[in-house]
């Protein structure tokens, strides 16, 4: 009744809706006219629309009564019928009701009509009876439309492809979300509960098979699932960890929640609730980075519902979260967050910055901690008339993952895969994936630890735990060096030095068996992110990492005494070699008893060209040649 209120204040001010004068004379007309404003009040709408076009029948140039037609269409979502009856108002009388044009304009936008929505909307922006203050409003929403016109007009490449039957079913199945290495696939299906006409939503997995296709979907073994429903998801980079929604549960904090559970082996813990993460509101669709330490997620605890962010703490907890700023989040709403492996592009939905219609989605860079790009739209027919929300990007950038009623599908929401464009992820991401086995008996390493360093500010760039199969996964974002080292209780640890420089443009990911070696006499490891300058002695800044790494595990076990050996390629004389290597080599010891270690836990010796690794005659060759190792002399 507002919204009939609200029209008619436009046509006859404030005071009683049936005593003005009215367009007809008839008094049939207006008999039904007043009959549908009254069965309008009563909420019978089908009926009222009868009674004015009974009122329309009787008097075809009775204005209000298309008018009011056109609203009750209106508040039934029949866009399409209420265009009809608004274009006849001013067909009929194009001053009668120049807001007859801002809704032409309005529900041909949101049908995807918009070369329409631009034509109606000029005319009202330009029509003479306007307001300064309505025009300024009008100014605004012809803005959208052109843009939306603009976007239709320039169309993206898109080719949905169903992800095929071992995925979907004839229930719905949304919210896809894979590992950074696409081997596996998690997602909500809404299924029917046993003897009850309901449905719940519960997690399913499936892998990847060597031809490309995907496994039988099942769901995730153990305490995760529950009676109760669970979804809008998101999963660490090496598919252990997983953060999701649930609503209206007893150790809940607001209405929706954020909780989190492990993967141990095979099966899922018992969700916890991440208790810094909520407030007494809405929070939900939760989206983590990659290297696990940022968590993005919309709430609504500040009225409207907007995207926030929150930093892993050394203590293991999440910062208290903080609003993104006020470029991306509107006085609408956003939704759906998703930040790509590449740690810095930032998808997300929203009816607060213009597009297509309804919700779109967007994506932003971010530029630091606090500053992000001017959130840009990823395009038609991407995005569309209808609400467009929850999108996954593979790390890539190649493939994006979404849900939709496609027709032809196996069953309402199912799930798609497309080529994404090439211009919005410029950072590609690859991934190292290794093995941790025991050099002497090959068996599997359970719990070692994987850590990503960035030698560029010796932040952490990554960490991983490896799985009953000795296994790991670890994001690579190209543009850094990185150093991978990897340790377990009992051995020494393994050093890797990893170069993606901007030319990088391979997404070959990096696997490997990686042989741990045990503490013991003799035993060598290699510590290859210990870097010097050319022909020089002094320790490179980006040494450091190692250094404090080889002075843990110094710390770690305190009984070893270890000769820290330097080696040189070929290059230059054999006298020269030799002093160069020994220089490197106390370099080395000097670092060492700075943190002090003490001295009669160390030598240094300096090895020259006489153990080369790798052939010389190869720069390849030379750079493995050139590097420091660490022998255990003794282990007392």
């Amino acid at each position: 009744m507002k919204k009939i209120i609200f029209i008619l204040s436009f046509l006859f001010g404030f005071t009683s809706l049936y005593s003005q004068k009215l367009s007809s004379n008839n008094s049939k007309a207006i008999k039904n006219f007043n009959e549908a404003i009254k069965l309008y009040e009563n909420y019978n709408y089908l009926d009222a629309i009868n009674k004015f076009k009974k009122a329309i029948n009787i008097d075809p140039l009775f204005i209000e009564a298309y008018i009011l037609t056109a609203q009750v269409y209106s508040d039934l979502n029949m866009f399409d019928s209420s265009i009809v009856y608004y274009k006849k108002t001013v067909e009929i009388d194009q001053d009668f009701f120049p807001n007859a044009y801002m809704f032409i304009a309005k529900f041909s936008y949101m049908t995807g009509k918009y070369e329409e929505a631009v034509k109606y909307q000029e005319l009202y922006y330009n029509h003479y009876k306007l307001n300064p203050t309505q025009r300024a409003r009008a100014k605004i929403d012809l803005n959208i439309y052109y843009d939306a016109l603009e976007l239709y007009k320039n169309p993206v490449p898109f080719k949905p492809i169903n992800l095929g039957p071992n995925i979907n079913s004839i229930y719905s199945e949304y919210s896809p979300a894979l590992t950074i290495d696409d081997s596996t696939i998690i997602f909500t299906r809404k299924v029917p509960v046993k003897d009850k006409a309901m449905e719940q939503e519960d997690f399913y997995q499936s892998k990847k098979l060597p031809n490309g296709n995907w496994e039988l979907a099942m769901p995730l073994l153990g305490e995760l699932n529950t009676p109760n429903n669970e979804g809008a998801h998101t999963i660490s980079a090496d598919g252990k960890i997983l953060y999701f929604t649930a609503c209206n549960r007893s150790d809940g904090q607001g209405s929706c929640d954020i909780y989190r559970s492990y993967k141990i082996g095979n099966t899922w813990t018992k969700a916890e609730n991440v208790k810094e993460l909520n407030s007494v509101s809405w929070d939900s669709q939760p989206t983590l980075s990659a290297d696990g330490k940022t968590i993005y997620f919309a709430s609504a605890r500040n009225g409207n519902m907007d995207i926030y962010v929150a930093h892993m703490q050394k203590n293991a907890k999440w910062s208290h979260p903080q609003p993104l700023p006020d470029n991306i989040n509107t006085a609408r709403s956003e939704l759906t967050p998703f930040i790509h492996p590449d740690g810095k592009t930032l998808f997300f939905a929203s009816d607060g910055h213009g597009g297509m219609g309804g919700y779109d989605i967007f994506y932003t860079k971010k530029i630091n901690d606090t500053l992000w790009t001017t959130p840009q739209n990823i395009g038609y027919p991407i995005n569309t008339h209808k609400d467009d929300a929850f999108l996954f990007v593979n790390a890539s950038g190649k493939y994006a993952f979404f849900a939709s009623e496609i027709e032809n599908g196996y069953g309402a929401y199912d799930i798609y895969m497309f080529e994404f464009p090439k211009n919005i992820i410029t950072t590609p991401v690859t991934y190292f994936k290794g093995i941790v086995v025991d050099i002497d008996g090959n068996k599997p390493i359970i719990h070692a630890i994987a850590e990503l360093f960035s030698l560029k500010d010796a932040s952490i760039a990554g960490k991983a735990i490896t799985d009953i199969d000795g296994s790991f996964l670890l994001p690579l974002p190209a543009g850094e060096i990185y150093a991978l080292n990897i340790s377990a209780k009992n051995y020494l640890f393994y050093s890797e030095h990893i170069e993606l420089i901007e030319a990088y443009d391979s997404l070959d990911p990096f696997v490997k068996y990686i042989y741990l070696r045990p503490i013991k006499k003799d035993q060598i490891m290699v510590l290859n992110n210990i870097l010097f300058d050319f022909d020089q002695a002094t320790l490179k800044p980006e040494s450091y990492v190692e250094l404090e790494k080889l002075y843990n595990f110094l710390v770690d076990n305190p009984n070893l005494v270890i000769e820290i050996g330097g080696h040189t390629d070929s290059i230059g004389t054999k006298d020269y070699n030799l002093i160069l290597s020994e220089k490197r080599a106390k370099a080395v010891y000097d670092y060492l008893i700075s943190r002090n270690i003490n001295p009669q836990r160390l030598r240094y010796k300096g090895y020259g060209d006489t153990m080369p690794i790798a052939d010389n005659s190869t720069e390849e060759g030379r750079k493995l040649n050139r590097r420091t190792e660490i022998k255990i002399l003794y282990n007392n």
